[in-house]
Order: structure tokens, then C-alpha cells, then sequence
């Protein structure tokens, strides 16, 4: 089972200036600011944990691969699914149509611009500091992948994408829960059990894929397979060893990548995976 990691969480009061600072404390060519948009109705404690994401998924990246973010950031919280579905239009380019069935499942989503990373995170009054970590955590994760391994290469395997995102935020969230990776698993683990049916990691490869089998399965069936073989990854490998992946991905092909992150031949982990967690 991987420990915690290596750093220890800032005091929640923490002030945009310090995370400015520690956003961008390595030299990044291009890199000059980030800008938090807070629509009306999102609570000030809700901004504060999002810093409090900020803060401590970066320093993960600047502590363990020694990675700084080299576009501007811009991150818009909003405080419900009609708001998230402007957005979504308005700076995603979503058809309206589509922006009003994605924004009631979506907590976040995250886009590689040009000149650009951005965020947008759902943020009602009823989420928890944990869920807003995890969220705001896991799409910034996706910006790390892209930054190092391209959009287009990081979607390529996307249950690993998609994975590797939630686990690492799970290790963000362990610094401010009791939370541990073995009680995250045993909910993916349940969530299977009560699917009707449950994706082989082979149906959720490409962006497509992923599309498809989230109509045809449900996004808890979905995503819980993902997660859960990236936990079973991480509780072999340990949970800093999931990235190497994505950097090894700048260079050669998915299946030589997982082999070289984890020395593992990709396609048997996704069969046994599939007997694992599928449905007896």
C-alpha cells in the first residue's frame, strides 16, 4: 500500500498570493499568472479549498518529477449545473445542447487552450472540501499529462488517463481526510458489484470509446473500472509511479510506455483486470 506523500498540507487560510508564488516558483518559459474566476454564488470557503487543491497538487508535480505548469491558468468556479452549462458553451465551445446533458455529471472539466490551461469546477453549497479537492486536483492532473505527453498521446489509453488523474487526486485528498487508498477501492470495488453491467478497459481506449461506453454503462461503471485498476497499479507500484507513464508516453507507444512505467505487459494487466473486476 503507497504512503502518503511527501509533503504536508499548508494551513487552509491560504492566501492567492502564496499559491501564486508556489504555482510558479520554478523558472517556465511563458508561464506568468493564473486567474481565478469566481462566478456569483460560489461561497468563499469553496474558493479556499480550491486554492488549497492548487497549492498541493502542484507541489506534487514540482516535488516528485520536478514539473511546473508552462501555460497561464484560468480557472472559473461555478455554483451549479446552469451555470457549469454556460461555460461550457460560452469558453468550451459545447453545442448547447450537448453543454445542458454533460453539466449535471460533470464536476469539472479541463481544456489544453491555445495559450492556455482551463478549468472550470462545480462547486454548489452542498460539496464537501474533499469532493472540490478531488475535483479541482483531478482535471489539473490532466494538464500535467498533456503538458508533458500531448493531448492527443494522453488519449490515447484514456481509462489510464482518466484513472491515473482520480488516484493521484486521492493522494491530495489523503493529506486533508483520513481517507485511505484501501477504502477508495473498496467503493469502486461495490460500485461494480451493483452495475449491470461492467466495460472491459478495452471499450474505454480512445475519447470515442470513452463517450460510448459512458451512454451504454453509466459514468459510476465506467469511471469505477478505471479507478480501480489504476488503484490496483498504485497499490502495486505505489502511487508516484503512475506519471511515469505519461512521461515515457512523449517517446514511444502506449504499450511500451505502461511497460516501462510499470514492467508490466499492458495487455495482460487489462485482461486480468477485466476477470478481476468484471462480472462473474
Amino acid at each position: 500500500m503507497p504512503g502518503k506523500p511527501n509533503f504536508k498540507l499548508r494551513a487552509p487560510l491560504v492566501l492567492l498570493a502564496t499559491v501564486i508564488s508556489l504555482l510558479f516558483s520554478q523558472p517556465a518559459s511563458g508561464t506568468s499568472g493564473i486567474k481565478i474566476d469566481a462566478r456569483p454564488g460560489v461561497s468563499s470557503t469553496h474558493f479556499k479549498h480550491i486554492t488549497i487543491a492548487i497549492n498541493n497538487i502542484t507541489r506534487f508535480f514540482s516535488d516528485n518529477y520536478k514539473l511546473a505548469l508552462q501555460k497561464k491558468m484560468r480557472i472559473i468556479i461555478v455554483p451549479d449545473d446552469q451555470t457549469f452549462a454556460k461555460v461550457l458553451v460560452s469558453d468550451f465551445g459545447y453545442a448547447p445542447a450537448v453543454a445542458h446533458k454533460e453539466a449535471p455529471i460533470l464536476g469539472g472539466k479541463a481544456l489544453d487552450a491555445k495559450g492556455e490551461y482551463l478549468l472550470v469546477i462545480k462547486a454548489k453549497a452542498s460539496h464537501a472540501m474533499p469532493w472540490i479537492i478531488e475535483v479541482a486536483c483531478h482535471e489539473i492532473v490532466h494538464w500535467y499529462q498533456y503538458q508533458v505527453a500531448g493531448s492527443k498521446k494522453t488519449g490515447e489509453v484514456k481509462w489510464l488517463a482518466e484513472g491515473c488523474a482520480t488516484v493521484i487526486a486521492y493522494q491530495i485528498v489523503g493529506t486533508v481526510t483520513d481517507k485511505t487508498m484501501d477504502q477508495y477501492h473498496r467503493e469502486k470495488l461495490n460500485t461494480l458489484r451493483k452495475a449491470a453491467a461492467i466495460p472491459t478497459l478495452r471499450e474505454l481506449y480512445s475519447r470515442r470509446d470513452w463517450a460510448a461506453a459512458m451512454d451504454k454503462y453509466g459514468g459510476g461503471a465506467v469511471y469505477s473500472k478505471a479507478t480501480a485498476a489504476v488503484l490496483e497499479l498504485g497499490q502495486r507500484q505505489g502511487v508516484n509511479s503512475l506519471f511515469y507513464y505519461f512521461i515515457n508516453l512523449q517517446k514511444v507507444p502506449p504499450a511500451q510506455a505502461f511497460e516501462q512505467a510499470f514492467g508490466l505487459n499492458m495487455h495482460q494487466f487489462e485482461n486480468d483486470m477485466d476477470q478481476k473486476l468484471g462480472k462473474s
